[in-house]
């Protein structure tokens, strides 16, 4: 019987094989030999036959990459929360003419930790007097905000549940134009909870609000959808859904899964964003702001009085790069500092009078974080 087994495994396999050459596709492997027999490295094949495995105590299992749309749900629907709560803003003696409570409010989130660690938006929670989550089985638990951000418009909830589903967040390596994703949340009304839409990538690093670049998709995102997430079709996190452009159909935008990451990493290390800092005030070129290609670089046109290239820099001086990463639009610069800690060195290229003026600088900490 296991002979007929692996027979049947290596026509399957030059079956693949034939198959993918027939449609003009190849692949090179360099195999091993031993003891005779010859064998194939599984992340040299993976890919090209959209495969993934986990490595198991009885050796290795092996799952198709891609999960049909009612897998992805099933996978990440336990993962997906309502917020809800009143709003600061609306006072009790407020005239509302309603059967619904005077400023209530709701927004979508994501269980990230078993033990209770739930991420969204930080515009769905910060005029909130008191958050609570909402599950999928209808329970709702009152929420504590460890910590928020405005800047990058994300906050960390805790909930007194544990053993509940944490989503996995994807490599921001593999996350491509044109992958199909999913956006989970819940849009316009509570009754509308864990809703589905389906999309693809659209774009990436999209410079949505001159602060950090966002994933855009066409996967419809409404009021609701805030801080819910955005899927691809292994079930994992790619963006959290933030915004869409009203009046458009098909244009809306997620905080993608590298600045998630970040966000949840500094909070881990530091408690909070320990967001970089240069004092300088820029001007997006005119290429940046209508969207073309541009190699100009920021133009400063102001130097703060911390700001340790204060009495080097000039107003009208170009900045070019940081350490050799191009820096043409304020949102790509402040993804750029996203990848360094206050006192880290780096090495500015500026351009002053059409000659390129290479400077060191000992980056600062962002002064509203301190």
């Amino acid at each position: 019987m296991k002979k007929l087994c692996k027979m049947y495994l290596v026509v399957f396999i030059v079956f693949l094989l034939i198959f993918n050459v027939a449609f003009a596709q190849s692949i090179t492997v360099t195999p091993k030999v031993i003891d005779g027999k010859m064998y194939v490295d599984l992340d040299s094949m993976k890919d090209f036959f959209g495969f993934d495995y986990v490595k198991t105590q009885d050796g290795v299992t092996i799952q198709k990459k891609d999960l049909s749309i009612s897998e992805v749900i099933d996978k990440v629907n336990r993962s997906v929360v309502a917020i809800i709560g009143d709003s600061k803003k609306i006072k009790a003696d407020d005239f509302y003419y309603s059967k619904i409570p005077a400023g209530l409010m709701h927004g979508s989130g994501v269980v990230i930790d078993k033990n209770g660690l739930i991420l969204t938006n930080n515009h769905v929670v910060e005029d909130m007097k008191q958050p609570y989550v909402i599950f999928f089985d209808a329970k709702a638990y009152k929420a504590t905000v460890l910590y928020r951000n405005k800047d990058i418009d994300l906050a960390l909830l805790k909930v007194n549940r544990t053993n509940i589903n944490p989503i996995e967040i994807e490599d921001p390596k593999n996350i491509k134009v044109g992958q199909e994703v999913l956006a989970i949340g819940t849009p316009l009304f509570l009754g509308w909870q864990n809703s589905v839409t389906k999309g693809i990538i659209s774009g990436l690093n999209r410079p949505v609000d001159e602060t950090y670049t966002f994933l855009q998709t066409d996967a419809a995102i409404n009021p609701g959808n805030s801080g819910g997430p955005l899927v691809n079709m292994q079930g994992k996190l790619v963006g959290i859904n933030t915004l869409g452009i009203e009046y458009f159909q098909g244009i809306n935008f997620a905080i993608p899964a590298e600045n998630i990451l970040y966000f949840l990493d500094h909070y881990k290390k530091f408690g909070k964003i320990k967001r970089c800092y240069l004092g300088l005030e820029f001007e997006d070129s005119w290429l940046s702001i209508v969207g073309l290609p541009s190699t100009l670089g920021l133009k400063i046109i102001d130097v703060k009085e911390d700001s340790p290239l204060k009495g080097f820099i000039q107003e009208n001086d170009i900045l070019v790069s940081i350490d050799n990463y191009p820096v043409n639009s304020i949102a790509e610069y402040n993804q750029t500092l996203m990848k360094y800690l206050p006192g880290d060195k780096v090495k500015l290229n500026i351009k002053r009078n059409g000659k390129v003026i290479e400077k060191e600088v000992v980056l600062k900490e962002y002064p509203e974080n301190k």
